[in-house]
């Protein structure tokens, strides 16, 4: 088994032992950042009733469930049994699988080239140690002209090497300026952090520049339709308190692209 394959089956643990945890918070409405992202994703979405949807990598199905109640017919996917069991356990009409983000093989085996209208991954992809995998699969399952939506954290502002800094601005009279510290942008990397201050366990992040996470997509005959920047008040970065001081500074970033 080689070291990415084992990081790999370190990141499926985790997920199935923070699903309890992690259903709990998000159907309590413990992060307010849900409904920012939601509003951008299905904007851009612009889900029809009866469309069918992809949902790779659906979590406890929060996303899933919204779409199918919109009028798709929803399939829905998770690496993780945790995650799975605690999304069927919501009930609905949503269709829940088992498959793998990073195996190609599993994700072509949900449906015939052409099968579905549009592909969603809802705050993954930062999660993800490979996403070409997804990428091909879906140019190959999405109709004519589908369209692939997805959510992450703002490679930018919010993924990486970022810390939020204070500083004083002494020109006329002290203020103080809220900014993020951007270091090592351009270099993929990984490492551990928590989405919730208190969460048991600590997950694995993917950090990736803008390019890396499009450059897929571009390959697999992908193109970008669609672009938004949601802006999330009240939250602070990485630690989940609330705050008012970096509200004009993206920490997501949401996604469409099509089939060509």
């Amino acid at each position: 088994m080689s070291e990415d394959r084992d990081l790999h089956d370190e990141v499926r643990l985790v997920w199935d032992g923070l699903a309890a945890f992690w259903d709990d918070r998000v159907e309590a409405g413990g992060t307010q950042r849900w409904d920012v992202i939601r509003q951008s994703v299905e904007r851009l979405l612009r889900l029809q009733p009866g469309e069918r949807v992809l949902d790779i990598a659906c979590g406890t199905g929060a996303v899933a469930r919204r779409m199918s109640d919109l009028g798709a017919h929803v399939l829905a996917t998770d690496f993780s049994e945790g995650m799975l069991e605690r999304a069927r356990s919501h009930g609905g009409a949503v269709e829940y699988r088992s498959a793998d983000a990073t195996v190609e093989e599993q994700l072509l085996a949900l449906g015939k080239p052409g099968s579905f209208d549009a592909v969603v991954s809802n705050m993954a992809i930062m999660d993800m140690d490979s996403i070409e995998p997804m990428v091909a699969a879906s140019a190959r399952l999405l109709k004519d002209t589908g369209r692939f939506i997805f959510s992450t954290l703002h490679p930018s502002f919010n993924s990486g090497d970022v810390r939020p800094t204070v500083e004083l601005d002494m020109e006329g009279r002290q203020t103080e300026v809220y900014s993020i510290k951007v270091a090592s942008y351009g270099r993929p990397s990984s490492r551990r952090g928590v989405a919730f201050h208190d969460q048991p366990v600590e997950q694995w992040y993917f950090h990736r520049p803008l390019w890396m996470i499009l450059e897929p997509f571009f390959r697999h005959r992908f193109v970008l339709d669609g672009l938004e920047e949601p802006l999330l008040p009240d939250r602070e970065w990485n630690a989940g308190k609330p705050s008012h001081v970096f509200t004009q500074l993206p920490g997501v970033l949401v996604a469409r692209l099509r089939v060509y």
